[in-house]
């Protein structure tokens, strides 16, 4: 994860570059941006102001960036994650959720998104269930069927804890696998060195943010290369 948190534009991208650089050198495989805890028009849309400004701090990683580069623009701003991604050379986007209907904001309206995905064919989609800071309604979708439901719409089906930092449970990553079965399965929250082992036994990847900054996901908070290193040299010992 490179968070960009609300504050003033050099610092923002200047945070964003040197996390950009330790987490290379830590060895990651992947780069996500995303606006933290700011930007939100509403409970669905980012404003077009933070658009623009991920578009800028995507551009300015992209060219510091040995490894892909993805856009996630809170909350659940799929609509602009799909531009900003096509426009800055970002080749996937996350969505926090993808099915479910939650309170408080609107659900993906499965037409929609297709229709839209449409235009963008080259940018992967991660899409997340049941995932942390939403309460399902009722009557809730189980895990398993949004499992289900959301292979038919994202690349790979993402599984989360309840907070940021909180690991997604064994059980829900073997409930996700054994509905989705071969389809890629990535942990959202949560993966440290101490359960990298039993939790990419199950899934197929992970985003991972908490666990390579020392005091938590939090603005002027820098990325350790050294927590880094931690964590790929577990995930090396498994590939």
């Amino acid at each position: 994860m490179v968070h960009v948190f609300d504050g003033k534009r050099q610092r923002q991208l200047d945070q964003a570059l040197e996390d950009t650089e330790r987490l290379q050198r830590g060895g990651v495989d992947a780069l996500l941006v995303e606006n933290y805890d700011c930007g939100y028009l509403d409970a669905n849309c980012a404003t077009d102001e933070m658009a623009e400004r991920l578009a800028e701090i995507a551009i300015a990683v992209k060219k510091h960036s040995k490894v892909p580069v993805g856009i996630n623009i809170l909350p659940n701003d799929y609509w602009k994650s799909f531009s900003v991604a096509l426009s800055t050379g970002g080749v996937f986007i996350q969505m926090d959720h993808i099915t479910g209907d939650f309170g408080g904001c609107e659900s993906v309206d499965p037409d929609d998104y297709l229709a839209t995905r449409e235009c963008y064919r080259s940018v992967a989609v991660f899409g997340g269930i049941h995932p942390k800071y939403y309460e399902l309604l009722e009557p809730t979708c189980s895990l398993a069927e949004c499992a289900r439901k959301a292979m038919s719409l994202a690349d790979a089906v993402v599984v989360t804890g309840q907070v940021t930092g909180d690991p997604a449970t064994l059980d829900d990553l073997r409930v996700a696998r054994e509905a989705i079965g071969e389809h890629p399965l990535v942990i959202g929250s949560g993966l440290t060195p101490q359960n990298v082992q039993a939790q990419l036994a199950i899934a197929d990847g992970a985003i991972v943010g908490t666990a390579f900054k020392r005091s938590g996901v939090r603005p002027s908070e820098p990325v350790d290369v050294e927590l880094v290193k931690q964590l790929m040299d577990e995930v090396a010992k498994l590939r």
